[in-house]
This record gives structure tokens, C-alpha cells and sequence, in this order.
């Protein structure tokens, strides 16, 4: 054989070879008790069952979204996440959920056939009825079960961990996510990594100086106008957005911290008269009040050396300042996604770009950005020679 053939054909079996070892390493599905490596998850040696999900689902008699909608998403968050979760849910939603769930490790707690049946809002049904007058937004809203439903996330965290706890099931981390939080498919499964939970916190705690067991985590949405500067507790909470509420959570010590506090102020301005129904108002006064206590993510944060990098966007329809995150609202989800999973998701969404106008271009993948502390942001905001207004109830 000529020696000008030999090279191409040595290559050609090489190349085979190595496929060849490749298909024949049978695919592992992540199984409830399995932990696959991804990121610095393999350095931790911890397994799946150092975090937990909780979230719930009750139906509304008025809802934005229809019941179809709302299996979908279900089905998104509940089928390919592998990560343990806690479910409330009432009796006959049950089915549902086990059919979207599968043979993955899930607890369904049927004790509350409503929101309002939990300790901290069984007494409140009617005083909840009055604060749709107090509500900006009462045409979107139109119903005080809604505002039971947001409130109820706290305890929900809280007592998923304690109740697990009691079984001898205990966690490092535990979070709070809605349950229809998915909305595409995606590319995440064993979700949120534990190695990138432990490098937030480790970075969170290092930012701050308080110690990983203390801080809780919440995603960022915007920060306040100066003007907030002002602000005091008698004023009470905040009409406007800091933080998102579809995901916080932290180890176990900061979410009872977190749950006492929130029902402690919860009641605190119920009792004047004050708007508590939507969730986010009452976290922002708390951001103002704790904000030592708080690290999160802030996709627009101008200040991150990840946006100096990316230089200006050139097709705004699919890139923001962080490159194709698809919504923004959710980027948290991508952000406390293993190496792998993150790999995956910049995969759909260049296919999605694809199929839109412009689909020649290439698209710049999403990059992770840091840790924020909000005490740190507000004084950014604020100056540095703010102070968090002194709070009076203790807890």
C-alpha cells in the first residue's frame, strides 16, 4: 500500500476506535441516591440529599393562568430536576403530581387542603379580604387567596426542613421554588449543584464576613431609588421590587431565621392596617431592615467585571448583558446549574435564536456573573455612610 494511503486510513481506525470505547460506556440515568459530578460537586463528596426543593401547589378559584398551563409547568420543574423535593399540594391535585414526578424522590404533604389552613394564616382569611382595597394592583390580583399563597412560602420552607428533620433527613441547604418556575424545556437535572451552592455561599460569606449558616439567599430584580434612603419601619412595606420570590432559601439556621422574621412582621403591620398581601413588598422592607443577612444574584448589575467583559450587545431580541440567558427573571436557574446543565441550556437557546430572524448570527453564550451582598448594593445606592433602619420587634 502506498505510504500516502496509510496515514489517512491509520487515522480513520484510530478515530473509529475511539468512538467505539465511546458508545460502549453505558449511560447512568441519575438515580435518586446517585450523585453525578459536575463543576466542583465531585470535591465536596456530599450526595443529592444536601439540598432540598420545596414548593407547592394549590389551585385558585381566580388564576392568571389556566390549569393546563400550569400542569405543564409542573411537569418541567417535577420530571427532570433529580434533586429531593418536598410538595404541599391538596388531596386531589395528588395524581397530578405523582404522574409529573415519576419514581424520582418526592414527599407530598396533603395536610392543608388551602394556604389558609397553615399556623401563620389560619385567622387572617377575612382581614386578607379587606387588603384587595389597600392592593395597586387588584385587577391583576382579584383575590385574597393569592396573597395566601405568596405568604405561605416561609412556613413552607421552614417546616418541610423540620418536618424531614424529625425523620432524621437533614439537609445543608434547603430552597423555596414555585412550582410553575419552568417554563421551556431545559437542561437541568441534578439542580441547584451543590458545588455551586457551596462556592456561593463560601463567596457570599467571604463578601460579607458573616458566617455560610446566616445568609439566605434571594434573587436580585433591581435595586431601590435613593429616595429609599429614607425609608423607616413605621412606614411599613415597600410598593415596588427588589427581589424576585419564585427562589430563596440557605441552610437551615437562616431559613428559621427568615421565617420568624417575615410572620413576625407579617403580623406587625397586618394589625395597622397596612398592605402585606404581595410578598415582595414585605421582602423589600426586610431587605432594607437585614440587609447584612441577604446575598443574591443581579443579572443587571452594571458593576460586574462579567458585563465589562461581554462589550455592547448586538442582537437585543436574544443577548442581554450576561449574553442569550433566555428571561431574566429566571437566570438564576442557569446560574446555580453545574458546568454540564449550563452547557446544555446555552445549547437551546442558540437553537431557539436560531429559528428567529437574524438566525445566522451567532449568539454569545451565557456567562455566570458573581455573588451580590445587598448590603453592599444599597450602599452602592445609598452611600456608604447609610445605615439600616433600626427594627423594634425581636426576633
Amino acid at each position: 500500500m502506498p505510504l500516502s494511503w496509510r496515514r489517512p486510513l491509520f487515522v480513520l481506525v484510530f478515530l473509529l476506535a475511539i468512538l467505539g470505547l465511546f458508545y460502549s460506556v453505558p449511560y447512568l440515568p441519575s438515580a435518586p441516591d446517585a450523585h453525578v459530578a459536575g463543576d466542583s460537586d465531585a470535591a465536596t463528596g456530599r450526595n443529592l440529599t444536601s439540598i432540598l426543593l420545596v414548593s407547592a401547589f394549590f389551585p385558585l378559584s381566580k388564576s392568571k393562568h389556566t390549569i393546563r398551563e400550569y400542569e405543564w409547568w409542573l411537569c418541567l420543574f417535577l420530571g427532570p430536576i433529580t434533586t429531593d423535593i418536598y410538595f404541599y399540594t391538596s388531596v386531589e391535585m395528588v395524581p397530578l403530581v405523582r404522574k409529573c414526578r415519576g419514581n424520582l424522590p418526592i414527599t407530598i404533604d396533603t395536610s392543608f387542603a388551602t394556604p389558609f389552613d397553615i399556623p401563620p394564616l389560619r385567622d387572617f382569611r377575612e382581614q386578607y379580604r379587606g387588603q384587595i382595597a389597600l392592593d395597586r394592583e387588584k385587577d391583576l390580583h382579584q383575590s385574597e387567596e393569592i396573597y395566601a399563597a405568596w405568604n405561605a412560602k416561609p412556613w413552607f420552607l421552614d417546616s418541610a426542613v423540620t418536618a424531614l428533620a424529625r425523620q432524621g433527613k437533614m439537609y445543608q441547604y434547603a430552597f423555596w421554588n414555585d412550582a410553575g418556575s419552568f417554563r421551556i424545556s431545559h437542561g437541568f437535572s441534578d439542580w441547584p449543584s451543590l458545588g455551586r451552592v457551596h462556592e456561593i455561599w463560601s463567596e457570599g460569606s467571604a463578601l460579607s464576613g458573616q458566617k455560610q449558616e446566616d445568609l439566605l439567599f434571594y434573587p436580585v430584580c433591581r435595586v431601590p431609588h435613593p429616595s429609599y434612603m429614607h425609608w423607616q419601619e413605621p412606614m411599613g412595606p415597600v410598593d415596588g421590587y427588589f427581589s424576585e420570590a419564585s427562589f430563596f432559601g440557605g441552610p437551615p439556621k437562616a431559613i428559621s431565621w427568615w421565617r420568624e422574621t417575615y410572620y413576625a412582621y407579617h403580623d406587625h403591620y397586618l394589625r395597622q392596617g397596612l398592605f402585606v398581601g404581595k410578598d415582595q413588598n414585605l421582602i423589600f422592607a426586610l431587605f432594607l431592615m437585614f440587609p447584612s443577612r441577604i446575598i443574591g444574584v443581579w443579572l443587571d448589575d452594571p458593576d460586574a467585571p462579567a458585563h465589562k467583559e461581554m462589550g455592547p450587545v448586538v442582537d437585543e431580541a436574544h443577548e442581554g448583558l450576561l449574553g442569550t440567558c433566555g428571561e431574566n427573571w429566571f437566570y438564576y436557574q442557569f446560574w446555580l446549574a453545574k458546568l454540564r446543565d449550563r452547557v446544555a441550556m446555552n445549547e437551546i437557546w442558540e437553537t431557539a435564536a436560531r429559528w428567529s430572524w437574524g438566525g445566522w448570527r451567532k449568539r454569545r453564550e451565557c456567562r455566570l456573573t458573581r455573588v451580590v451582598w445587598v448590603k453592599d448594593l444599597l450602599h452602592r445606592q445609598f452611600g456608604n455612610n447609610w445605615s439600616p433602619p433600626v427594627s423594634s420587634i425581636g426576633v
